[in-house]
C-alpha cells in the first residue's frame, strides 16, 4: 500500500470521506461499489468491487462459446478493463478502456459500432473492421460487457442479439 498523507476523521453516523483526488485517481464515481478488508494490524482496505471478476470463470465460458459459434473474437470487460478475452491475444486482458466507451456501456443497449469509431475505444492499434457492445446489466446497474468483433468481417445483427442475449444471462448470474 502507498500513503497518501491524507487523513480523514469519521463522522458521528460512521461515515468517512475518500478525497476528490484520489477518487479521481482511482476512478471512484457516485454508486461504485466498494469492497471493505480489515487487516491483521488494525488496517482498513477499501477496494472496488468488480461482480464480473467474482464469475470470471463462468464468463470466460460464454466467452469461448461465442468465439466456436460465431467466430469472432470475444471480450469480457468490467467497468475498467478487459478482463478476458478469446481468439484474439492475451493482450488486451487487464487493457483499459477510455470514458467514450464507458459512455457506451452507460446506454445499457447493444450496438455495432463501425471501423470509424474503433480509434475512440478499445481497439487504437487493432485491424478490426466492426466490434458490437453488449452491455452487462443487473438490476438496472452497468457491469460490465461483451465485445464481439472482427478483423475479416463485420459484426452481423445475429451475432449482436447473441451477445446481447449471453450479457443477459451473466448479468442474471449477478443479480
Amino acid at each position: 500500500m502507498k500513503a497518501t498523507g491524507v487523513i480523514r476523521r469519521i463522522d458521528e453516523l460512521g461515515r468517512i470521506v475518500i478525497p476528490k483526488e484520489i477518487r479521481r485517481t482511482l476512478k471512484i464515481k457516485n454508486g461504485t461499489p466498494l469492497e471493505i478488508y480489515s487487516g491483521d494490524n488494525g488496517e482498513l482496505l477499501l477496494k472496488k468491487y468488480s461482480p464480473i471478476l467474482e464469475i470470471c470463470d463462468f464468463a470466460s465460458e460464454v466467452a469461448s462459446s461465442i468465439f466456436k459459434a460465431t467466430n469472432l473474437s470475444v471480450l469480457v470487460t468490467n467497468m475498467e478493463k478487459v478482463v478476458d478475452c478469446k481468439g484474439v491475444s492475451k493482450s488486451f486482458v487487464d487493457r483499459p478502456f477510455d470514458s467514450v466507451f464507458e459512455k457506451t456501456l452507460q446506454q445499457r443497449n447493444g450496438k455495432i459500432y463501425n471501423k470509424a469509431d474503433l480509434k475512440t475505444l478499445l481497439f487504437a492499434d487493432q485491424t478490426a473492421s466492426s466490434f458490437a457492445v453488449c452491455p452487462v446489466v443487473s438490476e438496472g446497474d452497468v457491469f460490465g460487457s461483451i465485445v464481439l468483433f472482427g478483423t475479416e468481417r463485420d459484426v452481423t445483427y445475429d451475432e449482436l442479439k447473441l451477445g446481447v442475449a449471453f450479457a443477459e444471462f451473466l448479468g442474471k448470474q449477478i443479480g
